[in-house]
């Protein structure tokens, strides 16, 4: 496998340094622990080996204070990242409350158009039909600029094809 040239996030990193710290005194200390002490060569040795286990857990503790900090950071990274997180899902919220109320305006101006066409299929003539009409386009025109002002396209879409289904309905009507 290719190692990445991106360098390690501190946090991974002051826990390899730790481990390896960790890793060097256990090293040393085996070593010490399976010399024989049975001549001063063997002596010296030994307490060479404990004095270098000595100096890597004396700087282990750098390295936990290294770890910690990172840790800490982390945290504070994972904070920040909640906090906005919480605020997205806040602007969620506010748009979802938005699009539903355009969707239940969007579906009253649609029952609107309905009654206005199972209506013109009853009325006496086209003047009764285009007095309700225009109430009907003027609130699926406004409707309509007001999703496209707000940025919802799909609601705005709907809202033309209904706005094209009554400009039908009106040149019909006017003998266009």
């Amino acid at each position: 496998m290719a190692k990445s040239s991106a360098p390690l996030p501190a946090l991974v990193a002051a826990a390899q340094d730790l481990e390896e710290e960790l890793r060097r005194c256990e090293e040393a200390a085996a070593e010490a622990a399976k010399i024989r002490l049975n001549s001063e060569k063997h002596l010296a040795r030994a307490a060479k080996s404990l004095k270098t286990a000595a100096e890597h857990r004396e700087a282990m503790g750098a390295k936990v204070n290294a770890l910690l900090a990172a840790i800490t950071a982390a945290r504070g990274r994972a904070d920040e990242a909640a906090a906005r997180m919480e605020a997205r899902a806040g602007e969620i919220r506010v748009r979802m409350e938005r699009l539903q109320g355009f969707q239940a305006r969007s579906g009253e101006i649609a029952a609107a158009v309905r009654e206005l066409t199972a209506f013109a299929k009853e009325a006496k003539g086209p003047k009764e039909i285009l007095e309700r009409l225009g109430p009907v386009e003027e609130r699926v025109a406004a409707s309509q600029q007001e999703a496209r002002q707000e940025d919802f396209e799909d609601v705005a879409h709907d809202l033309a094809n209904l706005r094209e289904l009554l400009a039908s309905m009106r040149r019909k009507l006017e003998g266009r």
